[in-house]
């Protein structure tokens, strides 16, 4: 069975609908004679999908179409990495000084707020107090994680169109078609996703399914090909090693829906600014937890989208806030000029005295 069991990478099903004819209770007719009948129903049978585990072979296809594909892109005209950062450095840098300053800043607060949260959670003092503090505070670490998500995502997109990260992409596409496998039939073998021997050939079969209709009658095809390439993507930057690597992704996948569209067409957001999400909100249930067990029965930490939406509107202006201190403080000015004034007349009229 172990043996078995080795030549896959992981194993998970997709959920698949299919119309299946059932015999029911038979009639008579007038002659006296009995008549079958039959009824439709929808049952539902997962479609078994599995990541072959790749061989020494697949590694050395894999490197050599990695190769080919940036060699091809460089005579294109593609720009490298490593040329792109060049250019940058000879421009002052992908970062202007004030974007440096913003982004450390960024990291700095959220680093102090984090500090604060684990000073919170060692107090034993009122919970109800504790609750309203660390609330106030995920509401500000969620802002901030957001904005250096978005940051980050900004930042990354400067070296989307190089030469490797499009030799990736396809290499990417290249593992996707020689793992995918599926078990069509339910005592049949598993086998191969995309029909064909050459890449041609499968990328022909990949076409065709991403054509489909995702609420279809082979939306269930599509679904598979996307929970394939999430899956392999995942494994490919090293994430998913192993099946406890890959039962993470899929926790993450049915956290979050990662494929989701919405009412214009658009696909969900970046995965990685999900996993953020998901994160965030593991740190909510994890400090009603922690909260729950000094005191018992706490309100609930609710988070609003509109008060981290307000939360971050306040941080992103950061210069308006010393303007409006600064008036106040010059109106005090003189009040604390004038103290100290009359505490001076009885120290002349001592020297006097004298």
């Amino acid at each position: 069975m172990s043996k078995k069991n080795s030549k896959w990478l992981y194993h998970f099903s997709v959920p698949h609908t299919i119309e299946e004819e059932i015999e029911i209770d038979p009639v008579t007719n007038e002659e006296g004679e009995e008549i079958k009948q039959f009824k439709k129903i929808k049952k539902e049978v997962p479609l078994k999908c599995a990541l072959l585990k790749p061989t020494r072979k697949h590694y050395e296809e894999g490197e050599l179409f990695y190769s080919v594909e940036l060699s091809k892109y460089i005579q294109a005209g593609m720009l490298t990495k490593t040329l792109l950062a060049k250019r940058f450095a000879n421009d002052g840098g992908a970062l202007s000084d004030k974007d440096q300053e913003h982004y450390s800043a960024l990291y700095s607060n959220l680093h102090t707020k984090e500090q604060e949260v684990q000073r919170i959670q060692l107090d034993t003092g009122s919970a109800k107090k504790r609750a309203d503090r660390l609330q106030k505070l995920i509401l500000e670490i969620t802002s901030i994680r957001q904005q250096l998500v978005e940051f980050e995502s900004t930042q990354a997109a400067l070296f989307d169109q190089t030469a490797e990260h499009k030799a990736r992409n396809r290499s990417i596409l290249w593992w996707v078609l020689n793992l995918s496998h599926i078990r069509p039939n339910k005592d049949g073998e598993l086998e191969p996703f995309f029909k064909g021997e050459s890449f041609d050939e499968k990328i022909e079969s990949y076409d065709i399914i991403e054509e489909e209709d995702d609420k279809g009658e082979k939306g269930y095809l599509k679904l598979a090909m996307k929970k394939f390439a999430y899956f392999i993507s995942f494994w490919y930057s090293g994430q998913a090693t192993d099946k406890e690597g890959f039962e993470s992704a899929e926790e993450l996948l049915d956290e979050v829906d990662v494929f989701s569209v919405d009412d214009e067409g658009h696909e969900a957001d970046d995965i990685y600014k999900k996993a953020t999400e998901a994160q965030i909100k593991a740190e909510h249930e994890w400090v009603e937890e922690q909260i729950a067990q000094h005191e018992g029965n706490t309100p609930p930490l609710e988070i609003d989208e509109n008060e981290i939406q307000k939360v971050a509107n306040e941080e992103s202006a950061p210069e308006e806030a010393p303007a409006a201190e600064e008036a106040p403080a010059a109106e005090e000015a003189p009040a604390a000029e004038e103290a100290p004034a009359t505490e001076e007349t009885p120290a002349v009229q001592e020297t006097k005295d004298d």
